[in-house]
């Protein structure tokens, strides 16, 4: 089918926003490795005069030299054929090789040369951008689809992690840019800057980091994002794969940590496969866009295993029509009606600088922003474990389960962060006539249906007496522009034996006629759609008499009836799918590798057990193991062969889902105690709707009842947490139970922890510096009375003047649950023991007891007589030593002691007093430390002198 134009509308608000136009999506459709599978499930015929067409640069080859090549073999090569080295990537692993001689002649003579170890033809990306069906609207509702508010609520920032745009160009000076771009690197001219002359690259780069929250513009996915632009398309939209290349290797070695490319094209090209790979082993996750060709041609760099590769919806998570699927495709995000900025150079005058278009382009970028969001959050994963969260936290969209055409579901920026999950977007149940045997009779000559889910086919019967010419009639709905999805409908009519005896795929937007002799007795009509997408407006399907007619068998179709039916739900956990066939098969060619179960939620194959029935024409999956509740599953055939040696073009494949029962409860559920708190484990059921374990507790013995009664003890979907808030010497009871996303219960599991009283006494309230305190206790079980013996208790302490406790020491009880701990103090201390719990224990502590601990003070006078007019010193020193505090001399009056003069003990703890008395007379003097709460108050002895 042709590839539709692509294109931007200019938008009509005077001093708002402007549109400028886009380039078509093209590219070219070769295999040189094996590329990742993708879904080939209708069988569509080839379209010869509208199949994509291979563009690749016509003198130019990409070429990898073996690294034993030196210089003069590569020149030598050269030299051979007429070709030069014209340039090479930054990493300089590869050249790109010019000729006069056409691309293709060149790449077979370098392929056969000794020291050339990889080689390919230059293919040309280019953006995916807006298609023709697309009608612009000034709104950034795709970012409640993605849950961006919410994602908002626990971070903004996607940190130092810098994302590369690989484009046209980004416009850095931008007012919603400016400051968040760095200098770039045009990899098609390095002498010129990484200016935008397109005006698609700074669209996506505004997506990804456009200046949020400062009252103007657009809201950027990432709020202080950083961007490195990267110039690998032209002003055309379209770039070599050498430009793309050294676009990669650049950005790789200059410091991004997200690559965004927003291009592609249908070639496979080793080369630049190569560089991805090395990109990604660097820790570097890439993305790119899906494609915008309706179909399910594998669309590079996207299909590479290594890229997360993204889809289009609209801003209610439905698949876009214009949205390329298949396999390859990863997850998906909005693509529809995106408003971002443009570049200034290339907007109107009368119009500011913010653009809107649609397309997977800009798609790509919000997975990318989101991307280096969870990198900032989680530094040290892999790209690898980022594009896990990302899909593993995708809310499901279309058939459940993992699709060709959501992949693991849309963007949850949220529930990547860290939110709660988020409910699945809606999908349609079976339709009742999914295959031939389904097929719905036409009573009359026209019948209504709808492709309500993505990837559907619609069944239909006719009943003749006797041959006759008919006209069959498929019209499809209006072609509407401004909808996401509009279907390109598709219609094939079988005989009886349904071999194909009519097809017509004429364009989107006409109606599909095909006149042909109807034989006797029953025929077949299938409806298909071309692109992706569903659509809930009705179609019409008519057979009329005609005056003409003809007859010819094509190919038969395969697959007769399946069990259970497509998107059937309710499934039994112990239930085996299978599919009949409408010929006899080959026994040997169904096997565990044509015939799989896959588990829709991770992709994995599900071990079963595969067989066949000649008699039924059956191929059934035995499962090993009983399927879990309330998954999505999706059973697949393809590659098998009949009896005559024929393989099954494609694949076909059943989606479905288990039954929803009650969760199973958690298992191992442990409680241990610790001090006011206990250390909570358990393993979760093997269901993959787990909403949470909810955990309650009561004081004493016995646990609540029911998870709306008792305290909170835990909610949330972890497999261990910590009981906090609990009280000294009291046990409590604890009761968990399992809740899932539909709001079932499990049956519950119950523990205990049995409360602990531990005492204390000690034998001294106060001393000297150097003495000591002998503290003792017990501890015992709250419910019995019973002595702990041969635990651990521990001896805790702090300073009077401190808040931080530390432990002193830990010793074992007696056979009578007693300890005693004789300690030598250096600071006034608050003492406490300690029980710290243990498995069905609680832990707990006693009271306090303080002990004042009082500094040593001496004092001595140089002379104990002396004359008037003469002085003597009264000195010594504090121990501990505080060098620096005041110490206070007092003067005995009688009954009292008076303060005289102070000073500050130095470096060693010492101090002197210098005394000079006017009056002869006899005199006593003494020197106190006051208390600074690491020691009580100390007293020197008293000194007496007199004076003649």
């Amino acid at each position: 089918m042709p590839i539709r134009p692509s294109h931007l509308l200019k938008l009509g608000l005077p001093a708002a926003l402007v549109a400028t136009t886009l380039v078509t999506v093209t590219g070219s459709s070769v295999s040189a490795a094996e590329p990742k599978p993708f879904y080939n499930a209708f069988q569509v015929p080839a379209r010869p005069a509208t199949a994509a067409v291979e563009a690749y640069d016509p003198h130019s080859v990409l070429v990898k030299f073996s690294p034993k090549a030196s210089a003069s073999a590569r020149s030598t090569v050269l030299a051979k054929h007429n070709s030069r080295q014209a340039s090479a990537p930054v990493d300089g692993d590869y050249a790109t090789v010019t000729s006069n001689a056409a691309a293709p002649e060149l790449l077979k003579k370098l392929r056969a040369e000794s020291s050339v170890e990889v080689a390919s033809l230059n293919y040309l990306r280019t953006s995916a951008a807006t298609p023709n069906d697309e009608y612009y609207r000034s709104d950034q509702a795709y970012l409640s689809t993605i849950r961006m508010p919410q994602a908002w609520d626990l971070s903004k920032s996607a940190g130092s992690q810098t994302v590369a745009v690989l484009d046209t160009g980004v416009d850095g000076g931008h007012p919603e840019l400016a400051g968040r771009v760095y200098t770039g690197y045009n990899a098609i001219n390095p002498k010129a800057s990484a200016n935008d002359d397109k005006g698609h690259g700074t669209m996506v780069a505004g997506i990804i980091a456009a200046n949020t929250n400062n009252a103007r513009g657009i809201a950027g996915v990432a709020w202080n994002a950083k961007i490195l632009p990267v110039k690998v398309l032209d002003s055309t939209g379209t770039g070599s794969d050498s430009s793309v290349l050294a676009g990669i290797n650049w950005a790789a070695s200059h410091g991004a940590r997200v690559i965004n490319m927003s291009l592609g094209g249908p070639s496979y090209n080793a080369v630049v496969h190569d560089a991805v790979k090395k990109a990604v082993a660097k820790g570097i996750v890439v993305v790119a866009s899906s494609g915008n060709e309706y179909d399910n041609v594998p669309n590079y760099p996207a299909a590479f295993p290594e890229v997360i590769s993204v889809g289009a919806t609209d801003n209610n998570g439905v698949l876009t029509a214009f949205s390329s699927w298949g396999d390859s495709v990863d997850i998906a995000a909005p693509g529809w009606n995106i408003l971002s900025t443009g570049p200034r150079a290339l907007t109107d005058p009368d119009y500011l600088p913010y653009w809107g278009g649609s397309g997977t382009s800009f798609s790509a970028p919000m997975v990318a922003a989101v991307a280096a969001m969870v990198r900032n959050k989680y530094p040290s994963w892999t790209p690898a474990q980022v594009e896990a969260q990302l899909k593993n936290t995708a809310r499901d969209a279309g058939p459940r389960g993992r699709d060709p055409f959501y992949g693991a579901g849309v963007l949850d920026a949220a529930n990547a962060l860290g939110a709660t999950w988020a409910p699945e977007f809606w999908a349609a149940g079976p339709d009742g006539n999914d295959v031939p045997v389904r097929a719905t009779a036409m009573a009359h000559a026209s019948i209504t249906g709808a492709i309500g889910t993505e990837g559907e086919e619609d069944w239909y019967s006719a009943q003749s007496s006797a041959a006759r010419n008919v006209l069959v009639t498929l019209t499809q709905p209006a072609y509407d522009p401004n909808r996401p999805q509009n279907i390109d409908p598709i219609l094939w009519i079988y005989n009886a034996q349904l071999q194909l005896i009519g097809f017509a795929d004429a364009s989107d937007r006409k109606a599909e006629t095909v006149r042909l002799t109807l034989p006797a007795g029953r025929a077949y009509i299938k409806v298909t759609n071309f692109n992706g997408s569903r659509d809930s407006r009705p179609y019409t399907l008519s057979v009329g008499a005609s005056s003409t007619g003809g007859s010819s068998v094509g190919a038969r179709y395969w697959v007769r009836d399946t069990a259970p039916a497509d998107l059937t739900g309710g499934v039994p956990q112990t239930y085996s799918p299978t599919f009949t066939f409408e010929r006899e098969l080959s026994a040997a060619s169904v096997n565990s590798t044509t015939v799989r179960l896959l588990h829709g939620k991770t992709g994995a194959v599900v071990p079963s057990t595969v067989s066949y029935d000649p008699a039924t024409k059956r191929v059934t999956i035995d499962p090993t193991a009983t399927l879990q509740d309330n998954t999505p599953y999706r059973a697949v055939v393809g590659a098998v062969k009949d009896a005559g040696g024929a393989t099954m073009p494609g694949s076909y494949f059943v989606f479905f889902r288990t039954v929803d029962v009650a969760p199973a409860p958690i298992t191992n559920f442990t409680v241990t105690g610790q001090y006011a708190a206990a250390a909570m484990k358990w393993t979760l059921p093997g269901i993959t709707d787990l909403d949470q374990v909810v955990v309650r507790r009561n004081a004493g013995t016995v646990a609540p009842g029911a998870p709306n009664t008792g305290t909170s003890a835990y909610m949330g979907p972890a497999s261990s947490a910590t009981a906090t808030g609990l009280a000294n010497a009291t046990s409590y009871a604890f009761r968990a139970w399992v809740k899932d996303r539909s709001g079932k219960w499990s049956s519950s599991v119950a523990a205990n922890l049995t409360g602990t009283y531990t005492t204390m006494t000690g034998n001294a309230t106060a001393f000297d510096f150097g003495g000591k305190v002998t503290l003792s206790g017990s501890v015992v079980r709250v419910d019995t009375k019973a002595p702990l013996a041969g635990v651990l208790v521990s001896l805790y302490g702090r300073n009077k003047n401190s808040s931080t406790w530390r432990e002193i020491t830990r010793v074992t009880t007696s056979a009578t649950g007693t300890y005693s701990v004789t300690y030598q103090p250096t600071y006034s201390t608050i003492f406490a023991w300690g029980y710290n719990g243990s498995p069905q224990l609680l832990g707990s502590r006693t009271g306090n007891w303080t002990t004042d601990v009082r500094p040593t003070l001496t004092a001595s006078l140089s002379a104990t007589s002396i004359k008037l007019g003469a002085s003597t010193t009264l000195y010594g020193y504090v121990r501990p030593q505080h060098a620096g505090s005041p110490v206070y001399l007092q003067r005995s009056t009688g009954t009292t002691w008076t303060t005289i003069t102070s000073t500050k003990l130095n470096s060693t703890g010492n101090y002197g007093f210098s005394i000079k008395p006017t009056v002869r007379a006899s005199y006593t003097y003494r020197v106190v430390f006051q208390s600074d709460g690491d020691h009580a108050t100390g007293v020197s002895p008293a000194r007496s002198f007199t004076v003649s």
